[in-house]
């Protein structure tokens, strides 16, 4: 696996994570982004590690442009 494929794995977990967390104060904004973003997260899974496909996009390569636009939802950093 390449450095840069771990990084997507990574990232991958952290959105995953970060898209079931909520706090006290959240807005109901952030909420729904991350709502989306856990669906599309879901729906776009990588099939596995050594060589992914994106599990939503018939096989294409992971991380598509959806699993990459939720991992960016999901964090708050970046919304």
């Amino acid at each position: 696996m390449t450095h840069n494929m771990h990084q997507q794995f990574l990232a991958y977990e952290r959105a995953v994570r970060l898209s079931g967390e909520t706090y006290k104060g959240m807005s109901g904004a952030e909420r729904s982004f991350r709502s989306i973003a856990a669906r599309d997260l879901e729906e776009h899974s990588p099939s596995d590690q050594n060589t992914p496909t994106c599990a939503g996009c018939d096989g294409a390569a992971w991380p598509c442009d959806t699993a990459r636009g939720a991992m960016s939802l999901a964090d708050p950093h970046t919304n």
